[in-house]
């Protein structure tokens, strides 16, 4: 009894730890605010464009991280071969990269004197300091979670339920539709939330490909570099509180809605 009062004790313990290690800082922004420089920020246009841009770019490159992800993930789940760890590994190696050096490999493939940058510049496409650049950049720091989230969901359907439906002549396609899919639905979710969220906080690799037009970290960091956290501490408490909002929407719908399924 002894032994697991003790181990209760350092669960609950190092638990509470963790939650105060999150939410303390969050609270400690929210409630040393100035009302004034708040006030003077919500009315603050730039920083409603740079909101803008930053979601706009973090929507679109979830978007374009679901549909270039879930395949290759459902692809790594039906597959053995050699090699395939390897695969899988290369997709988590966007986590790995700093981020300076994601900016400078990008800025090195589509900037204009390269091959590929000077084709798309014939084809009217510029990446360099465009919402295109800014998408492609949140898209290659994010997708890890996708195709991760995705992968553990197609690998924890049962496969009994699989081989049932193809004895009983369902083709690859519609066991994919009707039972693969569903049940890997909150995966893919939360997956496309992870990735929403790492799009949103980037800003390493966007100083470099693309500063213009600007996103709400990179305004964040002009401001206190030139003005301090006196101009800079209202637009992070704008940001963390619009965070906590859209994420405790999003959170909260897909489970309740797939939970029977799942």
């Amino acid at each position: 009894m002894r032994k697991r009062s003790y181990f209760k004790f350092l669960i609950l313990t190092f638990s509470t730890l963790s939650f105060l290690f999150v939410i303390l800082p969050i609270l400690h922004l929210l409630f040393s605010l100035n009302t004034e420089s708040f006030l003077k920020t919500l009315k603050d246009r730039e920083v409603w464009n740079a909101l803008f841009t930053t979601f706009e770019g973090a929507t679109l490159s979830t978007i374009l991280g679901v549909t270039l992800g879930v395949p290759v993930a459902y692809v790594l789940s039906q597959s053995y071969f050699k090699g395939r760890k390897f695969l899988e590994g290369l997709f988590d190696l966007p986590i790995v990269i700093p981020h300076a050096a994601v900016g400078i490999i990008f800025l090195e493939l589509l900037n204009s004197k390269s091959l590929l940058g000077e084709l798309l510049s014939k084809l009217g496409i510029t990446f360099v300091d465009t919402i295109y650049g800014i998408v492609v950049v949140m898209c290659f720091v994010s997708i890890s979670y996708i195709v991760a989230s995705s992968l553990a969901g197609f690998e924890s359907v049962n496969r009994e339920l699989i081989w049932t439906a193809r004895t009983l002549g369902a083709s690859p396609f519609k066991v994919f539709r009707l039972i693969i899919f569903p049940l890997s639905i909150p995966f893919i979710l939360r997956g496309a939330v992870l990735a929403f969220a790492r799009a949103v906080s980037e800003m390493g690799a966007l100083l470099i490909v693309a500063y213009y037009p600007k996103t709400i970290p990179i305004l964040m960091y002009e401001r206190f570099e030139n003005y301090g956290l006196s101009s800079s501490t209202p637009i992070a408490a704008l940001v963390t509180f619009l965070s906590l909002v859209i994420f405790s929407i999003v959170l909260s719908l897909p489970y309740r809605r797939y939970s029977r399924v799942s």
